[in-house]
């Protein structure tokens, strides 16, 4: 890892910043916020149809569910339309989300309902994790949810000091279900996973970690890995 980063002349956390910045440039639902929330307007309606990956991470939630306390309160930061939530609710006291999205939210409470799930719809706090502060929780929880986060080494300190016990990050690999984080710097080319990043950030932040992948096999048929990257507070 060390090297990757020596070559490059860049620090993981600097990496993931300017990877940020160029897909940024490339890409307005990345830094804007309204352009996010119109996307998520179109497609959030189908997006459990199209895409889901929750369903299909039986072993990687199993692994999650098993450190799970019936007095826990859990926070789930980009819980999006609650596939994750739905599976992790009946396994802890108390469930909040953090999703600045209304429209994905709007999706939550609307299958909430229809699941059948005895416990209460969980209460949002609509705000981006960035912006979010004075919250705590014994054990953090969030999916594919940071890709439009500038700054992952702020990030992932805010995530060490909200949770009392644990935090779980899920992760995608490969495509065409995650992109790695590319950026052009020095006249290369650099490229590396989005899962692997956020372990060299930790690695960076000498917190100590683990990262376990999962062959998932998606609704499509198609079977790619799915990190589960976690560690104690």
């Amino acid at each position: 890892m060390k090297e990757w980063y020596n070559e490059a002349g860049l620090t993981p956390a600097a990496y993931w910043t300017l990877a940020w910045e160029q897909a940024a440039q490339s890409d307005s639902r990345v830094g804007n916020d309204a352009e996010e929330e119109s996307y998520w307007q179109q497609h959030a309606p189908v997006y459990d149809e199209r895409n889901p990956l929750a369903p299909y991470t039986a072993e990687l939630m199993g692994t999650v569910i098993a450190s799970l306390r019936s007095e826990d309160e859990l926070l789930e930061v980009g819980p999006g339309t609650g596939g994750f939530t739905q599976l992790l609710a009946p396994y802890v006291g108390k469930l909040t989300v953090v999703e600045p999205s209304a429209a994905m939210y709007e999706i939550l409470a609307r299958s909430w309902e229809q699941s059948g799930l005895a416990q209460a719809v969980p209460e949002a706090i609509h705000a981006k994790w960035e912006e979010s502060s004075g919250l705590a929780c014994d054990v953090l929880f969030s999916a594919n949810a940071f890709y439009r986060i500038r700054d992952m080494k702020e990030s992932l300190a805010q995530m060490n000091l909200t949770a009392r016990r644990r935090v779980y990050l899920v992760q995608s690999i490969g495509l065409p279900f995650a992109h790695p984080l590319r950026a052009m710097y020095g006249g290369k080319q650099l490229e590396r996973s989005r899962a692997q990043v956020i372990c060299d950030v930790l690695q960076e932040m000498e917190i100590a970690h683990q990262m376990d992948t999962f062959a998932v096999q998606r609704k499509s048929g198609a079977i790619h890995d799915v990190a589960l990257i976690s560690w104690d507070t």
